[in-house]
């Protein structure tokens, strides 16, 4: 499984790399790869929960609160 997943990740990285040459010579085109893309990324998500057996998390929107120091370590 996991060598798949290697795999499949490796074929996003052509992917990307190949939408960047394309939109230089359609947007069209650049945006169909894309939509793949994402499903691929989808198909990724669902594998690794498989395999994990975890709950997705939830996406969450809005304005990320400000970054917490511990006290100890800001003198």
């Amino acid at each position: 499984m996991l060598t798949s997943l290697a795999r499949s990740q490796r074929a996003i990285c052509r992917i990307l790399e190949t939408i960047a040459d394309q939109v230089e010579i359609s947007e069209q085109l650049a945006v169909h790869l894309a939509e793949n893309l994402s499903t691929l990324s989808g198909y990724q998500r669902t594998l690794i929960h498989k395999i994990t057996k975890q709950k997705p998390r939830k996406r969450q929107m809005g304005t990320p609160a400000k970054p917490w120091m511990n006290k100890q370590v800001l003198r």
